[in-house]
């Protein structure tokens, strides 16, 4: 498992939790550099997970109709023509899959300066009926953004968390997902010192899986031929 795998795995766990103890949906905020893998994990994530559901946010106006659609499309029972039709769906499914959903919402910083979006997403988190809890994901602009464009719904932002950008845990998960026989810490070391994210190290181990054993040279020579 990478580290944000785990980090988004565990914040979820831990909302759970919260929300059973408080009685009351809470949310978290993650944010880190392109390429650390976020959209990779929380796809994975959601793939699998009963009660977590993805969706991207995307770029643009987003109206109270569209917001409602990608909630609809996210949870699998789809959208009417009218928003009302749509929450009236939403919650019949709700209520019929016996879930308490939490969402990820990727590419957050699109969706945290429009404070109608923010006030749909704090109502439908305070309807008894579907009680959602949100992970806000997104990029490094999002601690500004939260600062600059304060909303009542940051007060139950219970977990805030800045992902690293490689770890040496997903380094050893990528070489052992590629079958590469090598020291997990020589590239860990490299990658740290180079400043790459999990993308880097996965597209440069990707292009080294035909040396036999890769060391620092190797490594070097394969990052200048792909520019990294």
């Amino acid at each position: 498992m990478t580290h944000v795998e785990k980090i988004i795995t565990d914040t979820i766990l831990a909302l759970k939790k919260v929300r059973e103890e408080q009685s009351m949906p809470m949310h978290a905020v993650i944010w880190g550099n392109w390429g650390t893998g976020k959209t990779v994990a929380s796809k994975k994530i959601s793939s699998i997970s009963k009660e977590t559901f993805y969706i991207k946010v995307p770029d643009g106006d987003i109206t109270r109709g569209k917001l409602y659609r990608l909630i609809g499309y996210s949870l699998g029972c789809g959208a009417r023509h009218t928003y009302e039709g749509t929450l009236d769906i939403i919650k019949h499914h709700i209520i019929y899959k016996n879930i308490k959903p939490v969402f990820i919402l990727d590419e957050a910083q699109r969706l945290l300066k429009k404070q109608h979006l923010l006030n749909e997403l704090k109502d439908f988190s305070e309807d008894e009926d579907l009680a959602f809890s949100y992970i806000f994901l997104g990029d490094q602009t999002i601690p500004k953004i939260i600062a600059s464009y304060p909303h009542s719904i940051h007060k139950r932002l219970v977990i805030k968390k800045e992902l690293q950008p490689i770890t040496e845990e997903t380094v050893k998960t990528l070489i052992n997902q590629m079958g590469i026989h090598t020291d997990t810490k020589t590239i860990y070391n490299y990658a740290k010192n180079k400043g790459w994210t999990t993308i880097d190290v996965a597209v440069v181990l990707q292009a080294s899986k035909k040396f036999q054993e890769i060391n620092e040279g190797i490594l070097e020579n394969v990052a200048k031929a792909l520019g990294r």
